[in-house]
């Protein structure tokens, strides 16, 4: 409990486990206490953790106290052999608050590289682990991770931006007729045509993967809308990363400026508002972008993270 009292843990006391299904509700309570400025429900993290086809149980160190027999540190990491099969991905790293200062993040770090190393890892990111992943990089208010991969000699990269938005702008359920386009939540029909779309008309990146990341909730959290020869021209996906998050999100280029990615917008957050959330949070928005959805729906820039690398030698 907060408040009590623990004995150094000494170096050769040192009792590293796996996750397992046995022990993750454990490790999964110990981010959450320990992370003040975010937090998912038990089902995302299972997901981004065991149910995730890139997780390493080997280089995702566990810490346990070996009096106590639970966890007191974490650090979560995946691989993505699409993208870099030489690459792996901090998702978290936790180190209970009533057991820092002690050297214990340091000396698991150093088992880290140890493990890395021997897995021929030429890079450590702190960052997106496209097409799942919790954080694009790490929040500035987390001051004390900041530094301590600072200190082991990460590199930041260009700043990314979430933007939050106040769920009170929405009072009703937006129109799903407006300008001769026709706005729906995606059903298991139109699930191949809508995956298919956004890889054809947006192929760069993971977005088509995302998206259909969506069609596994009951309801979708994806958005289309159709054209007058029901085709589909656009979409918003939402909640693919945590409740709430908005993203990703396309429409037609031709047929951009004419107001329908706002519609889709507005049908997603009325969606997350309508799940009991009060705000939600878009990701990874370019600066360019920021503006439009400003202006959209007052979404304001909060949080800001930094994408943080290590290149090992």
């Amino acid at each position: 409990m907060e408040g009590d009292k623990h004995d150094q843990i000494t170096i050769d006391k040192i009792d590293y486990k796996e996750l397992t299904n046995d022990n993750i509700q454990s490790i999964y309570q110990l981010f959450e206490n320990n992370s003040s400025f975010f937090s998912i429900p038990f089902d995302y993290f299972q997901r981004g953790t065991l149910e995730d086809d890139g997780f390493d149980s080997h280089l995702s160190l566990i810490l346990f106290n070996p009096q106590t027999n639970k966890p007191i540190a974490a650090f979560i990491v995946v691989k993505r052999n699409k993208i870099n099969e030489n690459y792996c991905y901090f998702k978290g790293c936790v180190v209970d608050e009533q057991y820092r200062r002690q050297g214990l993040g340091s000396k698991m770090f150093f088992e880290f590289l140890r493990r890395a190393k021997e897995k021929e890892i030429t890079q450590i990111i702190y960052g997106p682990s496209v097409p799942e992943y919790w954080q694009p990089g790490v929040d500035i208010r987390n001051t004390s991770l900041y530094f301590f991969l600072k200190k082991h000699r990460f590199k930041s990269q260009k700043a990314i931006f979430n933007l939050t938005v106040s769920l009170d702008i929405i009072k009703r359920e937006p129109a799903s007729k407006k300008g001769g386009y026709e706005y729906e939540r995606v059903q298991p029909d139109d699930f191949d045509k809508t995956y298919d779309f956004v890889k054809q008309h947006f192929p760069d990146g993971t977005w088509a993967e995302e998206v259909n990341f969506s069609f596994k909730f009951d309801p979708p959290t994806t958005f289309i809308v159709k054209d007058e020869k029901n085709e589909i021209i656009g979409w918003s996906t939402h909640s693919v990363f945590f409740p709430g998050s908005f993203g990703p999100t396309g429409v037609l280029e031709s047929l951009r400026g004419k107001g329908i990615g706002t519609e889709l917008l507005l049908w997603c957050l009325w969606d997350i508002k309508r799940n009991g959330l009060d705000r939600g949070e878009i990701m990874w928005v370019k600066q360019n972008v920021a503006k439009f959805y400003s202006k959209a729906c007052g979404a304001y820039i909060s949080p800001i993270f930094y994408p943080m690398y290590k290149k090992i030698k």
